[in-house]
């Protein structure tokens, strides 16, 4: 790769044109395997064994190169280039300079068109320039003990096999099944500045999932997730058997209880739905490059060293941190994308925004990449969140967290709040453009109406959580003592990264709950056949 590189950085040049003045390449090679099953039988198992390439090519000057708007718009599939972004799986040394000398003359040319375009556009529009349009980085140099994947194909069939067995002690569960992912990721990285890297991330995963028809027609489903850095941090199959009997009890919950009409109102989320809500409504509209596009909304552009959240809150993103009270964080790697050292950054400090999450790309009024640019496969590296920790200078007790919840239910005089303590997922969207909204949504899995005056919960389902980011922010009244972590993936323009986010419950003033469009399915004419 040194060697490849060091020879586009001589000889890449056209005259009457700008020579690169700075180039990486960056190599990605996944080891491992992927496998699910039902029932007893494996329905799928394949090797994840494959190599992807990335090169980032600049021409101009660290000051003015060719890119605009932050490259978020730059992951269009149909440039050339994007067909050379898968390596050898025979890491062959003349294979493999084979691949970055196509794939570094592809993004060569398309830089320079890419130049020339930057030049018309600034032609009609005012574009960002009061900051340099990459950062100078300093060389490192960094070599990770690499290590063998610990497990076996066999040893993941064998596992979903056996697991999945389980299942068929609920026959009315419809569709059933259980995944496994293993995979040792290595990235080595190189660039013209003198940085080496090689460094290494594993990566494992148990997935169970499983649905149910309620009597409207209604599919609920349920699943549960694990994520660890070693096989041995996985629960062992016959420890799942509790879990699924967990999963199937909430099957029977889910189906029995009523779908929710629209309300808007005082809500206490446990620690996973806050964290959700904390990732989507502020963590994404933190992300440096949000600040240099045109189709932006820039929610906080403007905001650093004033308040977007009430005094007492704190917020950090640490991709160093890889455990948390013993506890996995996905988001943990000891060195970004771009070949920057993983640093940990207080966003906002006592409700007040100190500062953006950065990648080498210029941002305005910071100085340097704070080590979150990362991609995947065939999008240009951005800054993005790692580990989001949400936590209280002054946080509540449960009993006194509960209260205050209740007192903000009757100042409203609300005959009942929502307590949610589980979620699945989240989105939003950032855009100015006239056709989009500055909004979120979180979809909850456990969901539950408590009554103001007598205290009992009922659950419900079928609905959603939406809202403006600075209106659902502005609304958190108190945060819990009960930081919980949740691992997952988040997806933005530089593609699916791997993330952690630890966030105590939060008590929100008000929010906003929409019905899910959900279809009315008729259940199966026979039931499922017996076995043997």
């Amino acid at each position: 790769m040194k060697l490849e590189l060091t020879r586009s950085m001589k000889g890449l040049k056209l005259k009457g044109h700008p020579s690169p003045f700075y180039l990486s390449y960056l190599l990605r090679i996944r080891a491992g395997h992927t496998t699910w099953a039902r029932y007893g039988s494996v329905f799928y198992s394949c090797p994840l064994d494959n190599s992807t390439m990335h090169v980032d090519l600049r021409v101009g000057s660290y000051q003015s190169d060719q890119t605009v708007d932050g490259r978020l718009e730059s992951h269009d599939e149909e440039e050339d280039w994007h067909e050379w972004n898968e390596g050898p799986e025979d890491l062959d040394p003349f294979a493999l300079r084979y691949c970055f000398w196509r794939l570094t003359e592809e993004r060569h040319l398309q830089a320079l068109r890419d130049y020339y375009d930057k030049k018309k556009i600034s032609l009609d529009e005012r574009l960002i320039k009061n900051a340099p349009s990459l950062r100078k980085g300093k060389a490192i140099k960094l070599a990770i003990p690499l290590k063998k994947l610990h497990g076996t194909a066999k040893q993941a069939d064998d596992f979903v096999r056996k697991t999945s067995e389980f299942f068929l002690a609920y026959p009315r569960m419809e569709t059933p099944y259980v995944q496994m992912t293993e995979v040792i990721q290595t990235r080595l990285f190189v660039n013209s500045e003198g940085t080496s890297v090689m460094a290494q991330e594993p990566f494992f995963e148990v997935y169970l999932y499983g649905a149910m028809l309620a009597p409207d027609g209604v599919r609920q489903s349920s699943s549960r997730s694990f994520y660890a850095r070693s096989w041995d941090e996985l629960p062992a199959a016959g420890e799942l058997v509790a879990v699924i009997d967990a999963l199937h009890e909430d099957l029977l919950e889910l189906i029995e209880a009523e779908p929710m009409a629209p309300y808007s109102g005082p809500a206490l989320f446990g620690g996973i739905p806050s964290g959700v809500l904390f990732h989507e409504a502020i963590g994404h509209r933190l992300e440096g490059e949000r600040l240099l596009s045109r189709s932006e909304g820039q929610t906080f552009a403007g905001r650093v060293g004033k308040r977007i959240l009430p005094a007492g809150i704190d917020i950090v993103d640490d991709p160093s941190m890889a455990r948390f009270e013993g506890q996995t964080l996905y988001g943990h790697y000891s060195v970004d994308d771009e070949g920057t050292p993983a640093q940990r950054v207080h966003l906002v400090e006592d409700g007040i925004l100190r500062r953006f999450l950065t990648s080498r790309n210029g941002i305005p009024g910071q100085s340097a990449s704070n080590g979150h640019g990362r991609t995947s496969k065939g999008r240009e590296a951005m800054a993005r969140m790692a580990n989001l920790i949400v936590s209280a200078r002054e946080p509540l007790g449960a009993a006194e967290l509960k209260e205050r919840w209740m007192a903000e239910v009757d100042g409203q005089e609300r005959s009942f709040g929502l307590l949610v303590t589980d979620a699945r997922s989240g989105e939003t969207t950032t855009s100015s453009d006239a056709y989009e909204f500055q909004a979120f949504q979180i979809n909850p899995t456990a969901i539950y109406k408590v009554d103001a005056t007598s205290g009992k919960r009922r659950r419900v389902r079928d609905v959603s959580f939406v809202g403006t980011p600075l209106a659902a922010i502005q609304g958190v009244l108190a945060l819990g003592d009960d930081p919980r972590v949740d691992n997952s993936y988040c997806f933005a323009e530089s593609g699916s990264v791997p993330v952690g986010t630890i966030s105590p419950s939060t008590l929100l003033r008000d929010i906003e709950v929409q019905r899910s469009t959900r279809a009315h399915r008729q259940p199966p004419i026979i039931k499922l056949p017996p076995r043997g």
